[in-house]
């Protein structure tokens, strides 16, 4: 064998175990054992197949990453999670529905702020005469209620059994006075809601003016 040949063969020797490598190297995967170490090769055991792999290239560079399968409790677990993001978004478009709405009719209501307190009060002096009324009518009552405990304590003096008419009527002139005190409390009441509605009106109004907002 002469010199020349000898290289060559010398050579080939040489070069073949790099093109093996480069062959073998060209696509490696990797896994996690069942002892969670790391492990690599041309193709992931069948055994671990539903786990999570990361494919290499020849220098060693991550070129894919396949995520391990999910267990039916997680796929159960991410319906309801999403099913809950999209019940939230419907509720912000709904909301967001309803607040253009609000706007539309406040603007197509009402031409200046002074309308709308204009129209607040003519509402919340109907309440205030109904409230006038009712106190007047519990006077009268509290005068007829005085009149008849005036009554129960000549007798309660003179050692005589109270009428029962008499009881009665004590008792109902009692209980129509608290009845409309009860409601006198309910149209205060109704008339702070009143009042912090129109309030908001009037808020919500400035801000779509300031804003130059049109009726559309």
């Amino acid at each position: 064998m002469n010199r020349c040949h000898r290289k060559s063969l010398l050579a080939i020797s040489l070069i073949a175990p790099l093109l093996l490598s480069s062959s073998a190297y060209a696509k490696i995967v990797c896994w996690t054992n069942s002892d969670n170490i790391r492990e690599c090769g041309n193709a992931v055991p069948p055994e671990y197949a539903q786990k999570k792999t990361e494919t290499l290239n020849k220098r060693g560079m991550t070129t894919e990453v396949n995520e391990r399968a999910k267990t039916p409790e997680e796929i159960a677990a991410e319906k309801v999670r999403l099913a809950e993001e999209q019940r939230l978004i419907d509720e912000e478009a709904h909301r967001e529905k309803d607040r253009l709405t609000y706007d539309r009719v406040l603007l197509a209501t009402y031409l200046t702020e002074s309308d709308i307190i204009r129209s607040r009060d003519r509402q919340t002096t109907s309440i205030d005469a109904s409230i006038e009324v009712t106190n007047i009518t519990i006077d009268k009552l509290n005068e007829k209620l005085v009149e008849e405990k005036k009554k129960a304590a000549n007798y309660e003096r003179a050692g005589k059994p109270l009428p029962e008419r008499m009881q009665q009527d004590i008792s109902s002139l009692q209980e129509q006075i608290d009845g409309k005190n009860r409601f006198i409390e309910t149209k205060k009441a109704e008339k702070q809601k009143l009042y912090d509605k129109y309030q908001a009106e009037i808020i919500r109004f400035r801000e779509l003016k300031a804003d130059g907002v049109k009726l559309r």
